[in-house]
């Protein structure tokens, strides 16, 4: 009971922290509300002046709750990113109950998801058509959040569609007068969804506007879904009612270009900052559908114009050099708000139509034209994963005040997200039910996602497809090897100067594959000056965590994937210091050799506040037959242990260790630098030998293991 109690306590005090936190980001982002619509008051001034028509004002409005944010003076804006996906996820496998070692079907029962979304027109908030016969399996299925006198939208009704709608086989005529036979299921039929519009609005019984960042705040959704976002490269649209290409950076004639693709900025500040304060939020996001847009041969006709200090739109001169197109080196085109580090960023792919729609091999999995392409600036991998998006069947309605019966088959990542979100889903509804209840939590499942995620690509992760293909049956079946003790999955917490280390024993008839990920403090040292936006290199990782397998027989040292963003499209091996997400296989242990897994930190692990604190992390292994070293010692005999001091010239003392017991001194790559046994109650260690630096000091009995980090001046 005493165990129960202080658990209880923890949660409650827990909650309560995050509910201040919470008020304190409400508070905050109101505040960036009211400095950027003052902001936009001026831009809008500048760039209309006074005499402004019906039209005019009109999209003004329409700006103004569309706006994202500013980079100097500029403005930026939301636009919404537009059953072979259950087949090509394998998520059937979990909705028809075919997953050994599990009771029953998984189709989103007891499972709520929170969708943010709108409509195809430009600037017009709209709501779910909860009307849809997709939705009419059981009562109560879509809650509409925002105010009634919205409209119903396509959009947000297909996204969905895609989580949600019930089972619906039906043969669809296309626009070449062939015919197809499709199943508009959702990966979730059973689920319920809260629907919010992204674009800023009054919610009903509030007197002010919200943002989708306040709204996030106050729907607090365990699962939600993002298929908004905002092109920072060149986009297609209209001036004077005529088509042209807009360049949405900077320009100065007559050739300095800037752009914020690839860039973290305050959008990604933002959901960082609101996972972190509540890492049980599992944020789900598009990574955008502008892949190869700009100037083009179809196109040459158009004109092409770019916006000036005074918000202008000015036509470039014929001796100008072009910005280059979108992602023209095959990379780099993701907007703002969807390279935050917590949240997961999906990619599309083309449906698998071969093998039954089954996934066989990677180049089964082809990453969509329009898909927008990461990484990071700072070499960051996104999206983070990829599912099927393009030529896929959901609900539609027409945007008006009535809806309509409507359907669709579309492209676009705002389609593959869903598909990603509903996964999750059913992941948390299976966890639940192996788990006494226990959710999964924003760093869990990512780990789960990249963990169990197919090959796609190039092998390891790449700007197209992230970690991969989307694998809902591996994921189900890693949460099965959890539950009989055959996986390793576990939240652990890593101290400041320790190392957590695991031994196991390679089981050989797979890869050794460690993967961890961890919610990260926000970063905020960043500008709003074009020239330092533009492919800012600086890592945004705010803690940096470390993962190593080090083979304890020829002491090799396997090292984490990573992307160099001067050549991104092939993964390298080495130390990953910009992802919180890392991962470590050897592709060929030797059965029964041991290998040990390291996690270590570098720098002083701090919370958002800059305040010294240990991160929290989830971590999963596969491939093994045994863990080593984690019997239960007597009384916890390394409990005493000390090594002192723990910042040294030369000397240090290992205190309090059981006789017989050994040590190992590593450098932070898990390089094996030194061993012995010791033989008293204070053995002696001279360090002068080695460079200045941190190294992890490990003391291990024959039953226990423990790890201590000293500094070397």
């Amino acid at each position: 009971m005493k165990k129960i109690f202080i658990s209880i306590s923890t949660l409650m005090i827990s909650l309560a922290s995050a509910q201040k936190n919470n008020e304190a980001l409400e508070r905050k982002f109101e505040n960036q509300r009211i400095e950027n619509s003052k902001k936009f008051d001026t831009y809008v001034a500048k760039r209309y002046g006074q005499n402004r028509d019906i039209k005019t004002l009109r999209e003004i409005e329409k700006q103004r709750i569309s706006l994202a944010g500013f980079i100097g003076n500029k403005p930026y804006f939301y636009e919404a990113y537009d059953t072979d996906q259950i087949v090509n996820s394998n998520s059937d496998y979990l909705q028809g109950g075919t997953i050994s070692g599990l009771t029953g079907s998984f189709n989103g029962e007891g499972i709520k998801f929170t969708i943010f979304d709108g409509c195809s027109i430009p600037g017009t908030p709209a709501r779910v058509f909860d009307g849809h016969v997709f939705f009419n399996n059981a009562t109560g299925r879509i809650s509409n959040k925002e105010a009634a006198t919205l409209i119903y939208g396509d959009h947000a009704t297909s996204v969905s569609g895609f989580i949600g709608a019930k089972n619906f086989p039906y043969t669809v005529t296309l626009n070449d007068g062939t015919t197809r036979t499709v199943n508009f299921k959702g990966i979730a039929p059973n689920s319920t969804i809260d629907a919010y519009a992204f674009l800023e609005t009054t919610l009903p019984g509030d007197t002010s506007p919200s943002t989708v960042f306040q709204k996030i705040i106050k729907a607090q959704p365990k699962i939600s879904n993002h298929s908004y976002g905002g092109n920072y490269g060149w986009s297609e649209g209209k001036v004077n009612n005529q088509p042209a290409w807009i360049w949405n950076g900077a320009f100065a004639s007559p050739n300095t270009t800037f752009d914020a693709q690839g860039t973290y900025h305050n959008n990604d500040r933002d959901y960082d900052q609101i996972v972190y304060n509540n890492p049980s939020y599992i944020i789900v996001k598009s990574s955008g559908n502008s892949y190869g847009e700009g100037p083009s041969t179809e196109t040459s006709t158009y004109k092409k114009y770019y916006e000036n200090d005074n918000g202008n739109l000015v036509e470039f001169a014929a001796t100008d050099t072009l910005p280059p197109n979108n992602c023209s080196q095959g990379y780099d085109c993701i907007g703002i708000g969807s390279l935050a580090k917590n949240i997961i960023v999906v990619g599309a792919t083309n449906r698998i139509t071969a093998n039954g729609g089954r996934y066989t091999a990677s180049t089964d999995v082809i990453h969509s034209s329009y898909s927008s392409a990461g990484p990071r600036d700072d070499g960051g991998i996104k999206p983070d994963i990829s599912a099927v998006g393009t030529s896929v069947a959901s609900a539609s309605s027409a945007n008006n005040s009535t809806g309509s019966q409507g359907l669709t088959i579309g492209n676009g990542t705002s389609y593959s997200a869903p598909v990603v979100t509903g996964i999750i889903g059913l992941w948390t509804q299976i966890n639940k039910q192996l788990f006494n209840n226990a959710e999964l939590h924003a760093a869990s499942a990512k780990t789960l996602m990249i963990h169990s995620a197919l090959e796609a690509g190039n092998p390891g992760p790449d700007p197209h497809f992230g970690w991969g293909f989307i694998n809902a049956k591996k994921g189900a079946e890693i949460l099965v090897g959890k539950s009989n003790n055959t996986v390793i999955f576990n939240d652990e917490t890593l101290n400041n100067e320790s190392s957590n280390t695991k031994t196991v024993k390679a089981s050989g008839s797979e890869p050794l594959k460690v993967t961890i990920s961890w919610v990260d403090p926000e970063f905020t040292n960043y500008t709003s000056q074009w020239g330092n936006v533009h492919n800012n290199r600086t890592s945004k990782l705010v803690n940096d965590l470390d993962l190593r397998i080090i083979d304890t027989t020829d002491n090799t040292t396997y090292l984490p994937w990573k992307l160099d963003y001067n050549n991104p499209m092939t993964a390298l091996k080495g130390d990953n210091t910009v992802d919180n997400v890392e991962q470590v296989i050897v592709d060929a242990p030797v059965a029964g050799r041991n290998y040990k897994i390291i996690v270590n930190h570098k720098g002083t692990l701090k919370n958002n506040a800059g305040v010294t604190a240990p991160q929290n992390y989830s971590i999963i292994v596969t491939g093994y037959t045994e863990v080593l070293g984690t019997k239960e010692s007597k009384a916890g005999i390394l409990s005493s242990l000390s090594v002192v001091p723990s910042v040294t010239k030369d000397l240090i003392n290992i205190l309090k260790a059981p006789k017989k017991s050994t040590f190992t001194i590593y450098d932070l790559s898990g390089k094996k630098l030194r061993y012995g046994s010791i033989n008293s109650d204070q053995e002696v260690v001279d360090l002068s030998a080695y460079t200045k630096g941190i190294y992890i000091i490990e003391v291990k009995t024959e039953k226990d293991i423990i790890s201590k980090k000293i500094i070397k001046e």
